[in-house]
């Protein structure tokens, strides 16, 4: 979902102002960045139990890496490639994989470990 409203963004954007497609990508990343913190936190991740406030910090630090690493490659596709949303998609596709592991990892980690295995020769 969160990602339709990014790109929705970014169509839009492009629509009005059709010489700016990094610009309308920022907006769009943006705009999809703090929506999909609430969707992340509540139903990806479901770590409603942790504090907010540091996952919140970690997430658009996270974002503000992401933001010029989306951009960058969508400016160097449209150097080969003038069609925003496709090169966009393909740039977004890039970082999907990276920012959803340092999500999973760092961002809405979970600090319950699994229990330690019974030692078998305890009372043997």
């Amino acid at each position: 979902m969160a990602y339709a409203l990014d790109m929705g963004t970014f169509v839009l954007l492009m629509t009005l102002f059709q010489d700016h497609p990094v610009l309308a990508n920022i907006a769009g990343k943006g705009v999809a960045g703090v929506f999909a913190f609430f969707l992340h936190r509540h139903f990806t991740f479901q770590s409603s139990h942790r504090s907010s406030k540091a996952q919140a910090v970690r997430y658009f630090s996270l974002l503000a890496i992401n933001i010029p690493l989306a951009s960058a490659l969508l400016s160097a596709g449209l150097y080969f490639v003038n069609s925003p949303a496709p090169v966009k998609f393909v740039s977004d596709v890039a970082c999907v994989v990276l920012t959803y592991w340092i999500s999973k990892l760092f961002v809405f980690r979970s600090d319950t470990r699994p229990p330690a295995p019974a030692d078998r020769t305890e009372g043997a």
